[in-house]
């Protein structure tokens, strides 16, 4: 029920916003990581928003009957040690995720957060919002450098390709 109001609270922020381009800047404070690539920040007048990093997708966190995959809670870990508690800017699409989550790329103290998830080896490039060059070329070199989760690649499974199979769905 919580995140249902979440959820609506955010778009009727998100359609009452007049925007000359089709991004809708939200900066806040960061209360809270959920996951690797999912964070909610404090907005003064628009209240809480729930954010998810675009582009990118984290190791995921116990899924109804699946445990956490590897590396989710390194993932929450260091998003947490990076962000929470500070000021980000979060450069939003006007659209929301399946969960209700705004899209956006994130930056704190100037630092895109995305790309920083993705080049310290914590998330995946996600393809599926459309093909960037830069974006695969920091996967890459973290797969290089066996950064973060690429310490181990043998055992790393898309979270897309996990979460597919623990809920019996293909994406």
């Amino acid at each position: 029920m919580k995140l249902f109001i979440i959820m609506i609270s955010l778009m009727v922020s998100l359609l009452s916003m007049r925007v000359a381009t089709s991004e809708i800047l939200i900066t806040g404070n960061v209360q809270q990581v959920v996951s690797g690539d999912q964070l909610v920040i404090y907005h003064p007048e628009m209240g809480q928003q729930p954010i998810k990093l675009a582009q990118i997708d984290s190791p995921e966190m116990a899924l109804a009957a699946c445990k956490s995959q590897p590396w989710a809670d390194v993932a929450v870990k260091a998003l947490s040690q990076k962000v929470l508690g500070e000021v980000v800017q979060a450069n939003c699409e006007p659209r929301l995720d399946g969960d209700g989550f705004a899209l956006c790329q994130v930056s704190a103290h100037g630092e895109n957060i995305n790309q920083w998830m993705l080049a310290q080896g914590h998330a995946w490039f996600d393809k599926s919002l459309g093909n960037n060059i830069w974006l695969q070329q920091l996967e890459q070199e973290a797969k290089r450098k066996r950064q973060g989760l690429w310490g181990n690649a043998a055992m790393v499974i898309p979270p897309w390709i996990y979460k597919a199979q623990c809920l019996g769905k293909i994406r």
